[in-house]
């Protein structure tokens, strides 16, 4: 008996040995992979442009993925997002340029001794003026809404040379001294062409490493708009200023629930206000000047109106220039009671994903939903795969995220 219960003892301490040494493996794996996140600010930037050269200056982030192999430390350009001050150019200022990486198009290597990583790239590129004159393109024959207005963007092609001060200890979150960073664009496929390419030098102070038990979550601004208006009528009229944004806690919640699934932040804003009553009931020629009155250059901003004139105008809300840095969202206050997730789906569209079928999912949240219906509250891989836009950056954390989806 003793013997049959030693044997049993010996059995569930091996089980537990095994089951030991397997998580061991797989956090010793999970530790050899992170991320480097260099910050870009305030980087002067030698610009080309039809009219001449000209400088702008960039902001944002470039992220590597760094993973080590048999054959050695690997890094992958995994992220650009830059956006650059405007630029005058013939037909006047080009307004703030987005630059941002097209996905699976980046091609790296390093080299260990001289710890210098080489990548190629292919970048879309946007700035408002390429609105102001192409227009926006059409919208799919059939389409049961019309809210989104996508921009014509330009295609430029890029290398990126970048020296680090020293190699990062693998598995190890840290800070590296500098990052010597040689940046080359130019364009490929033109749809104004009034820039011509964007290179310079910089040297970032500002490069972090991070591996488990440290993570990154990637996180955008939004910034909400509410229109401050004096009621003709009614307890506050002709004394007190009303202001609209009725809808936005509740639409606030929801956008953050709907993207959480994905490991998305959106980070909130305190709202802004605007002083006009002729934007309280807005129609589709005052949009543009609407939107004209506020522009937060880090952030999505998403104007609060009470109503569309006509009504349902857009369904409940629309987007204009979805997925790059000058992306702007309308939302109705009518959305509610029945409407809950308009401003997640019309975010959806600012982060670059449209009606399905294309680059979102059948079915799932990014289903226009029309007048007084509401989004489906499913979310997908897909969805979240293809998110992207030039404002989001990258936080650290202390908490793995891992995706919440409700349909495949």
């Amino acid at each position: 008996m003793i013997k049959k219960r030693f044997k049993i003892t010996t059995l569930i301490l091996l089980v537990l040995l095994c089951l030991f040494c397997f998580v061991s493996a797989c956090t010793a794996q999970e530790n050899r992979e992170g991320i480097m996140v260099i910050k870009v600010k305030q980087q002067k930037m030698a610009l080309t442009a039809k009219s001449g050269g000209t400088d702008t200056i960039l902001n944002g982030e470039i992220v590597y993925k760094i993973s080590e192999t048999k054959r050695g430390i690997v890094y992958e350009l995994n992220s650009l997002n830059m956006t650059g001050t405007s630029i005058n150019v013939k037909d006047g200022a080009s307004g703030p340029i987005s630059i941002i990486l097209k996905p699976k198009t980046a091609r790296s290597t390093y080299d260990l001794k001289k710890r210098v990583i080489q990548s190629e790239f292919i970048a879309t590129v946007h700035y408002p003026l390429i609105d102001q004159l192409k227009g926006y393109i059409k919208p799919k024959e059939g389409e049961r809404e019309i809210d989104e207005f996508r921009s014509y963007t330009e295609t430029f092609s890029g290398s990126l040379i970048c020296a680090l001060s020293e190699s990062p200890r693998i598995g190890t979150t840290g800070k590296i001294k500098t990052a010597a960073i040689v940046f080359k664009t130019e364009v490929k496929e033109a749809v104004l062409g009034e820039i011509v390419n964007v290179s310079g030098k910089m040297t970032v102070l500002d490069v972090q490493v991070i591996f488990p038990p440290f993570y990154f979550k990637k996180v955008i601004n939004i910034q909400p708009v509410f229109v401050r208006y004096t009621p003709e009528t009614g307890c506050f009229g002709g004394t007190t200023k009303a202001t609209t944004g009725g809808s936005y806690n509740t639409l606030k919640e929801n956008a953050m629930k709907m993207w959480n699934r994905c490991c998305l932040g959106l980070n909130f804003l305190p709202p802004a206000y605007i002083d006009n009553n002729d934007y309280r009931i807005l129609s589709s020629t005052e949009e543009a000047n609407l939107m004209a009155t506020y522009n937060n250059a880090n952030a999505v901003e998403v104007f609060f109106v009470e109503v569309g004139d006509p009504v349902g105008l857009h369904g409940g809300g629309v987007c204009y220039s979805g997925g790059t840095a000058n992306t702007k969202i309308i939302t109705y206050d009518t959305n509610l009671p029945i409407n809950l997730y308009n401003l997640a789906h019309e975010l959806g569209h600012a982060l670059n994903l449209s009606h399905p079928p294309g680059n979102s999912t059948p079915g799932s949240l990014m289903e226009p939903s029309g007048f007084c219906a509401d989004n489906p509250a499913l979310m997908s891989n897909q969805n979240c795969d293809n998110a992207s836009n030039p404002l989001f950056y990258y936080v650290l954390t202390t908490k793995k995220c891992t995706r919440n989806i409700n349909m495949p």
